[in-house]
């Protein structure tokens, strides 16, 4: 069974960031404030001076205009740096589940897509502009920021196309012999058909031809719909986190 140090690891790697410093066993995380994984520190280890360790952080994201940001995790160092960080004025946001499976689990669970589904390497402007518009937070310059950060690792995109119009994509991250499921989006007018499932399913038969076993994804914790959607398609919940962002 993967540890929750592993799964931070993971997903660090699945959705990599622009810049990052090493800080006494943190991670210093920062792509001009898009996404808040991006842009937090994952305190891998604990620093011999948390209160320098704590002044710097704030010194660095504030001269960056990056709101100073923490992901806890079961793994987080050191490990009162949660109440550490509430007692300066950090205050909790996305309390998260972080969700695994077998692929050749996932695969036999989900329904095989009645629509053709479309994977590629690259996440071409089509692709990311139909994401910026679904899912996206802010204009032009965020959306740059954005797509580098998609293309800093090795992933897999795909796309249901419906009368010449994009009607669903994903992606996922490909990490050794990992995969980690993101960005999947439906256009409003196409949900209810099944599109995010057989978007899915194209992503995860593509990753068996590519000898990857196990998928990650992550949820808000208050989300028990997705939970239990992802729980009949073999996922269960192997960590947690959540965000401590300065107030």
């Amino acid at each position: 069974m993967i540890t929750a140090a592993g799964i931070d690891h993971l997903m660090n790697r699945g959705w990599p960031t622009a810049h990052s410093t090493e800080l006494d066993g943190w991670l210093v995380r920062r792509a001009a404030g898009v996404t808040l994984r991006a842009n937090s520190v994952l305190p891998a280890g604990a620093p011999y001076d948390l209160g320098k360790a704590l002044d710097y952080v704030e010194t660095l994201y504030q001269a960056h205009g990056i709101t100073p940001s923490f992901q806890i995790s079961p793994a987080a160092q050191p490990t009162d740096l949660d109440a550490r960080l509430a007692a300066r004025g950090y205050v909790v946001k996305n309390p998260t589940s972080v969700q695994c499976a077998a692929v050749a689990e996932v695969l036999a669970a989900l329904p095989s897509p009645t629509v053709e589904v479309n994977i590629s390497p690259v996440a071409d402007d089509a692709w990311m502009q139909f994401w910026w518009q679904n899912d996206g937070r802010g204009g032009s310059a965020e959306q740059a920021v954005a797509r580098q950060i998609l293309h800093r690792g090795a992933a897999l995109y795909a796309r249901i196309v419906v009368d010449g119009r994009i009607a669903a994509i994903g992606r996922l991250a490909l990490v050794d012999d990992w995969s980690g499921l993101y960005c999947i989006a439906v256009d409003p007018a196409f949900r209810r058909q099944g599109l995010a499932q057989a978007v899915m399913h194209g992503l995860l038969q593509e990753a068996t031809t590519r000898g990857i076993g196990q998928v990650f994804l992550s949820v808000l914790a208050d989300n028990t719909a997705a939970l239990a959607l992802y729980a009949r398609f073999g996922f269960s919940t192997v960590s947690r986190y959540h965000y401590r962002v300065k107030g």
